[in-house]
């Protein structure tokens, strides 16, 4: 995997996303987060593509773009639906800069093009590379990081003894439907279920504290 390449990637992800900051809505933070969580994608799909054996670079370099689609401030819910779309057209002539084939644009484009809602508006191939940029991008939104985020925006700290049980039996319920989720790869499914049993585990503990925080248990 070639240095150089990696930083250009980074640096035009940073520009084409540095108008972000000027947002009174969105602001300098939500900048940096797309850009940090660019960065965990890229390094969930580089572990993947070397435990499945698949090109490493190229699949770093389609995970960074991922998001580079919200260089385009959106106002409509459908248009964020759109943001991998809009990435892979706005991604496909800096990847040609870098020197990559016609295909290897293609099945990067693509990748980045259908990690949103597994739609694009060009036909391409679901290699294990492009599927990859998508599994990657899901198996971050349930680490740890989010987990923390979630709870934080919730302002679960706050809520009553009741709400917080409601909250934590919804997202248990949630969870297991999730963990039965197929991904592209055997490496993206094991990294998958690995980050929904972690989080079943707190969530679970989480659950039975807060049952041992009331009365009623204790009178059962």
């Amino acid at each position: 995997m070639r240095e150089e390449i990696i930083r250009r990637t980074e640096q035009f992800l940073r520009e084409k996303l540095a108008p972000m900051e000027q947002y009174e809505d969105i602001g300098r933070r939500a900048m940096d987060y797309r850009i940090e969580h660019s960065l965990r994608v890229a390094n969930i799909g580089r572990e993947i593509a070397l435990r499945e054996g698949f090109d490493e670079e190229k699949c770093v370099v389609a995970c960074i773009l991922h998001d580079v689609g919200y260089a385009i401030k959106y106002t409509e819910r459908e248009d964020f639906r759109n943001h991998g779309r809009y990435g892979a057209e706005i991604a496909r002539p800096f990847l040609s800069e870098l020197g990559y084939s016609e295909l290897e644009v293609a099945e990067m484009c693509y990748g980045i093009a259908i990690h949103v809602d597994d739609k694009a508006d060009f036909e391409g191939e679901r290699t294990p590379l492009a599927l990859t940029v998508g599994d990657a991008d899901n198996i971050d939104r349930l680490d740890v990081y989010r987990l923390y985020e979630n709870l934080h925006f919730k302002d679960y700290v706050n809520l009553s003894i009741k709400d917080q049980k409601a909250y934590c039996d919804k997202h248990l319920a949630g969870l297991t439907r999730l963990r039965a989720m197929e991904f592209g790869t055997v490496t993206a499914t094991e990294l998958w279920r690995e980050k929904i049993d972690y989080r079943l585990g707190f969530i679970g503990k989480l659950n039975a504290q807060i049952e041992n925080s009331s009365i009623d248990k204790l009178l059962r």
